[in-house]
């Protein structure tokens, strides 16, 4: 599919556009590997480079087959404000890595990405304040997973920003 697309799209399809059906594709398949950071994140705290270098191509093939402008900006745009983040200590260098190939893949769209990926972030911020409470009850039939995270959320809070990128990225491209 991505071939068909690179030689200039099927037939019917207007110049320069992406047809629904590649990019849809281009979409479910980058949905594996944001939900292989997303799942790794929350699990251990960390964002595979296979997933990260995934989504980074998947991305690349979509913004160029699809004609987008600005992937030179989305790659700027998501790549800067995350590594000031990255060097302010505030977001882990996987959170960066991703949010940079996650700017690739929403190229001139990287502003929404952005704004979805702080909506995600801040629930996902909530919800862990949420479940802090449950982190200092001693509940003994608690999952494996709410023990992790209560230990986590003890020891040193820390929010899985991978999800919330991923269900940004998800979002623009859901709408797209």
């Amino acid at each position: 599919l991505p071939a068909i697309a690179l030689s200039g799209g099927l037939p019917g399809a207007l110049p320069g556009t992406l047809p629904g059906t590649v990019s849809d594709c281009l979409g479910l398949a980058m949905a594996v590997p944001l939900l292989a950071a997303a799942a790794e994140d929350l699990r251990h705290r960390l964002v595979p480079d296979g997933a990260v270098l995934a989504v980074a191509l998947l991305g690349l093939v979509r913004t160029l087959a699809a004609d987008q402008p600005g992937l030179l900006v989305g790659l700027a745009a998501g790549t800067l404000p995350a590594l000031v983040a990255g060097l302010a200590r505030l977001w882990g260098w996987g959170d960066v890595k991703l949010m940079a190939a996650a700017g690739i893949a929403a190229g001139a769209q990287v502003g929404q990405l952005w704004l979805a990926t702080a909506l995600f972030g801040g629930l996902l911020a909530l919800l862990l304040l949420a479940l802090r409470p449950l982190a200092r009850r001693a509940v003994p039939a608690r999952p494996r997973w709410l023990r992790r995270e209560a230990r986590r959320l003890r020891v040193a809070p820390s929010v899985p920003y991978a999800v919330a990128i991923a269900a940004g990225l998800a979002s623009i491209i859901a709408r797209t």
